[in-house]
């Protein structure tokens, strides 16, 4: 009973309040009647005027592209050629008037362009027929120069133009001119002429308001009408005119009555040119009909706004029933989140929502998942082979279906991949891979993989064509490779024969063969077997008197002959297969390095390049090119160390501190061995000693003996003959902690570190 009574009181309420609203509108509609016409007025003119306004800044943006294609014109060369000629050029002209008629296709509102050099007599008109070419060159009334202004509109009749009937029909008898007139260095005048298609500007700028619209410059002359006869015309007599001349403003409205008719007259003047933009509304047809209607019309919307109250006051009460229930069985959503609504249909949505955005998560969880496990899978077929199952394949709750019975495995690596830092390959490889994606995705079936040495492994299914496709495919793979290189980087390909029966790592492991052959054959290439069948041979070497000269060259420090050597080599090892070219390449370094120390024969000026950083060095090195670059360097290097050791031999104390030095290689295991020790017997003060010594070879002699002995426990720690506290005594170190700080400040490692690195280096190769 008391639900009954609170909803009897929402009804009371509920119908008071619609009662009091009827009255009011009732009420309010007889006391601002008397206003209303006004009122209705008022808006009417500042729509109108607001119209006029955006009309008057279209008509400024039309002629800011028309300056713009004069700036077109003027920037143009070929069009300067002409404006320059002090002569007539028939070449220069026709050039002129080609770049001419390309300009006048940017804006369909150019009737014609009319360009004027004084000093020749001649000029270039192009577009459509009809402009007063000849009345120009006459310079009649309806041409003005516009020197010192920035240009000069103005109207210009069109003249007949030969015998054609439909001249001058389509009202299109006058257009607009644009003036553009420069003087020159001597003098003469230079004139652009952009012609406006007034019919063009008619339909689109006039006709579509759907009233009366003109525009008419200061003197009342109609530039444009919404009646293209009665362009030309005066209405500098008729009184809207005048009294818009009268009010002297920049814009504003005005009531013009015309025998019984009566109109609404709204004009805005364009601040760029002067005109006066008029448009003209007649206002029976504007305010009559809506003052008849209003009051049927307000009556009919009030009995519908108190229908639509009573029937939604009765549809919401059965409406509630079934939100209430869905209101309890969202409370049980494990997504029902205390607070963040206000009422029923706020917590539905909230709860809703929120389903929707985990369903999204667990879609964009398994779809990513998804993709992770078919990459895992495509690797492992590549680099091990993978399972035995075809086509369609169950790996945890992902079924991946691959196809693989005939195929070719194309490998693209990113050229100088490792000299990128970490985020600049992220960026590359994502670029290349979608490029791929991209070109491959309409033609072809392929799986697309990134490996995990930078490479992206494409497998493409082949068809029985053979030849036309693999032709097909290698302008692919072009396009591509022309796609990244506008990037900044170049991309080299490794091609696979055709496999079937899902043979996909010995595809893989070709397609890494193809991709170092680019060491000989260069980077940026598409590579495949029948190119290095055809280009590369297998050799076991390069010629003894190559490595006897680049030998001699090292002899003599002569430059230039070795780099010329250099260069024979590398021709001839362009023409091996890449583990040939290696080979000859890695024995040619090791013959020039130890040459370059045989002939240094000091130890501190010596190349520091062992075996193992040979190897590494191979490795980050892609091209032959890159090789032999490093190689010039160690070149320089050395001849850079013959030429310290030249100057140091000039020293006076150079003798004195050689003999120091021997001393101390012969006597590095006596622990009492010190500067002190070292000055005595040179017979200087041991700070004098230490100076003379580091002027000589750049180190003082403290550091040499730590160098000398940590060298020689390096040399003992190669054998497990001693143990590391025995190398210590035997390299002079009584402290056996002092030994190991000194070691591993040196060389990075502990001794025992140490001895476990070289002892496995050392062990014989295995299987």
């Amino acid at each position: 009973m008391a639900k009954l009574r609170r909803d009897s009181l929402f009804v009371r309420m509920l119908l008071s309040f619609m009662a009091l609203t009827m009255v009011l509108v009732v009420t309010m509609t007889l006391v601002f009647s008397n206003l209303y016409s006004k009122t209705l007025f008022n808006q009417l003119s500042r729509e109108q005027i607001k119209g006029l306004e955006t009309l008057s800044g279209n008509i400024d943006n039309l002629f800011r592209e028309m300056d713009q294609i004069f700036l077109n014109l003027e920037i143009n060369d070929n069009i300067n050629y002409f404006l320059a000629l002090s002569s007539s050029d028939a070449l220069t002209s026709n050039q002129a008037r080609i770049q001419i008629r390309n300009i006048r296709q940017i804006n369909p509102y150019i009737h014609s362009i009319f360009v004027y050099n004084s000093a020749i007599k001649e000029f270039i008109c192009e577009g459509e027929l009809g402009f007063d070419a000849a009345g120009f060159l006459r310079q009649g009334s309806n041409y003005r120069k516009s020197v010192g202004n920035k240009r000069t509109i103005y109207l210009t009749r069109l003249v007949p133009a030969g015998n054609k009937q439909d001249f001058l029909t389509n009202k299109k008898d006058y257009t607009i001119s644009i003036e553009y007139t420069n003087l020159s260095i001597s003098g003469e005048q230079q004139t652009v002429i952009i012609n406006i298609d007034e019919n063009l500007f008619i339909h689109d700028y006039l006709e579509n308001s759907g009233n009366e619209l003109l525009i008419a410059d200061a003197q009342g002359t109609l530039l444009a009408h919404t009646d293209p006869e009665r362009i030309g015309g005066d209405i500098k007599d008729t009184s809207a005119f005048a009294t818009v001349l009268q009010q002297s403003a920049p814009k504003g409205n005005l009531s013009d009555k015309e025998g019984a008719s009566r109109s609404l007259v709204a004009f805005v003047q364009n601040q760029t040119t002067g005109w006066y933009i008029l448009s003209k509304a007649p206002y029976s047809t504007l305010v009559k009909p809506i003052q008849d209607k209003r009051n049927g019309f307000l009556a009919v919307c009030l009995s519908v706004l108190l229908m639509c109250l009573a029937a939604i006051f009765l549809i919401s009460k059965r409406l509630y029933i079934p939100v209430e229930k869905l209101t309890e069985l969202f409370k049980r959503s494990p997504f029902h989140v205390e607070g963040g609504h206000t009422g029923d249909i706020s917590f539905i949505q909230l709860v809703y929502t929120e389903t929707l955005l985990h369903m999204r998560s667990l879609e964009n969880e398994n779809r990513s998942n998804q993709r992770i496990v078919k990459e895992s899978y495509l690797r492992s077929l590549l680099t091990d082979g993978g399972s035995d199952e075809r086509e369609e394949t169950h790996t945890g709750d992902y079924r991946l279906v691959v196809c693989l019975d005939r195929f070719r495995l194309c490998l693209f690596r990113i050229d100088a991949y490792s000299q990128l830092d970490g985020k600049e390959a992220a960026l590359f490889e994502s670029l290349l891979f979608e490029s791929i994606s991209q070109r491959l995705q309409n033609d072809y079936a392929y799986e697309a993989v990134r490996m995990p040495k930078g490479e992206i492994a494409v497998l493409i299914n082949e068809s029985e064509e053979g030849t036309e496709d693999f032709e097909d495919l290698l302008e692919l793979l072009e396009s591509i490779q022309r796609f990244i290189a506008s990037h900044g980087i170049t991309v080299s390909v490794g091609l696979s024969d055709v496999r079937q029966d899902w043979d996909c790592a010995l595809a893989y492991a070709q397609g890494l063969e193809m991709l170092q052959q680019r060491f000989v054959l260069g980077s940026g290439r598409i590579i495949h077997q029948a190119e290095v069948e055809e280009t590369l041979t297998r050799s076991y070497g390069l010629p003894a008197e190559m490595e006897k000269k680049l030998v001699s060259c090292i002899s003599m420090n002569d430059r230039a002959g070795f780099q010329e050597s250099l260069g024979g080599a590398a021709y001839v090892l362009k023409g091996f297969v890449y583990s040939d070219a290696i080979q000859a390449l890695f024995h040619l370094f090791l013959v020039c390095i130890t040459q370059m120390n045989q002939t240094i024969n000091d130890e501190n000026k010596r190349l520091g390049v062992l075996y193992g950083e040979l190897n590494l060095i191979f490795t980050e090195m892609e091209t032959l090119e890159q090789a032999m670059e490093w190689l010039l360097r160690q070149f320089d290097h050395y001849s850079s160390s013959l030429d310290s050791i030249k100057q140091l031999k000039e020293n006076k104390f150079y003798r004195k501190v050689e003999e120091i030095m021997q001393y101390i290689q012969q006597n590095y295991n006596d622990n009492n061995l010190s500067v002190e020790v070292l000055a005595e017997r040179a017979g200087y003060t041991p700070n004098y000693l230490s100076k003379i010594f580091k002027e000589v070879t750049g180190i003082n002699s403290s550091e040499y003996i730590r160098k000398v002995r940590i060298d020689k426990a390096k040399e003992l720690l190669r054998s497990d003959e001693y143990r590391v506290s025995d190398v210590a005594e035997l390299c002079g170190y009584t402290n056996s902690s002092h030994f190991y700080s000194a070691f591993k400040k040196q060389v990075g490692l502990t001794p025992s570190a140490y001895r476990e690195l070289s002892l496995q280096d050392n062990s014989p190769a295995t299987g």
